[in-house]
């Protein structure tokens, strides 16, 4: 890039790099870079097509696509990602929410949205995606937040305070449930590391950046499944429901795991936009 760049050039330009380094979607990418650069929404791209970019801006812009190019995640560079509608804060230290993981909060909203006394537990909260967008969407809800970071924890914190949502909200640093206070929920949802040995081996580029603590699951990726139906039950209401997000092919081994506990009973499975089993309703019994 040299001389006047205006935003329509530089825009055009960044979607044909994209393109050849085989990005998925290398015009919404070059967008939502250029807007966080700018400090504008992506509207004001269009609404300023011919407007010149000045070098400091250029040099910033030029920064994010050499990091793009190389394999990271447009949600790690400008540091949020949009889910349910909300904007959350990301780092290196929490999983980037997933498109598919909005089906589970839908889910309890659709389901749950009566009722008025709602206390959810979220097992590997990471940014909070999943907790906090349930307690924005059920404002009568209360929920406690799990996870193994501090790190992650500080980052579903200040997710938190920016959804005004953080006074119904507590944080507790452990492993699953290992040493929870005594207490009951109605809802516990959880999207654990599921990723196999072998998956380890073939991650994207973008899904490197992820925490590995957020990704593997062991050798076969079931060991928090493991964990999960034998240690949740002591926390949850009876009627109450524990949601799992799951891998591909996953199903058939992650509901003989609950089911063996005798504690649990499958209601429903949820498919994803692939149509892909990608989450689990469970049923205490």
């Amino acid at each position: 890039m040299n001389k006047i760049w205006t935003i329509g050039a530089v825009l055009t330009w960044t979607q044909q790099f994209f393109q050849q380094k085989g990005k998925e979607t290398p015009r919404l990418d070059a967008e939502i870079l250029l807007a966080h650069v700018l400090h504008k929404e992506r509207i004001y791209l269009y609404a300023h097509y011919d407007e010149p970019l000045n070098a400091e801006e250029l040099a910033q812009y030029r920064q994010y696509i050499q990091q793009r190019a190389g394999g990271y995640s447009v949600a790690h560079i400008v540091g949020k990602k949009a889910f349910m509608g909300l904007d959350f804060f990301v780092s290196q230290d929490v999983l980037i929410p997933r498109p598919e993981t909005e089906l589970l909060v839908e889910y309890v909203v659709a389901h749950m949205g009566m009722e008025d006394s709602l206390h959810i537990l979220d097992i590997g909260t990471g940014s909070g995606a999943i907790l906090l967008s349930l307690l924005y969407y059920l404002p009568k809800a209360t929920g406690v937040g799990v996870d193994i970071s501090s790190a992650a924890l500080a980052v579903a914190k200040k997710n938190a305070l920016q959804l005004g949502v953080d006074k119904r909200v507590t944080w507790q640093q452990r492993d699953l449930c290992t040493a929870m206070p005594a207490q009951m929920f109605s809802i516990i949802v959880s999207n654990p590391p599921y990723l196999t040995a072998e998956d380890m081996k073939h991650l994207s580029p973008e899904v490197q950046y992820d925490p590995a603590g957020a990704l593997f699951g062991g050798t076969d990726g079931l060991d928090f499944y493991r964990r999960l139906a034998i240690e949740t039950p002591a926390y949850l209401n009876a009627s109450g429901l524990c949601i799992v997000e799951i891998g591909k092919g996953q199903e058939k081994a992650v509901r003989q795991l609950f089911e063996w506990s005798q504690e649990y009973v499958l209601i429903e499975v949820i498919k994803d936009y692939s149509d892909i089993s990608r989450h689990m309703v469970f049923r205490k019994e």
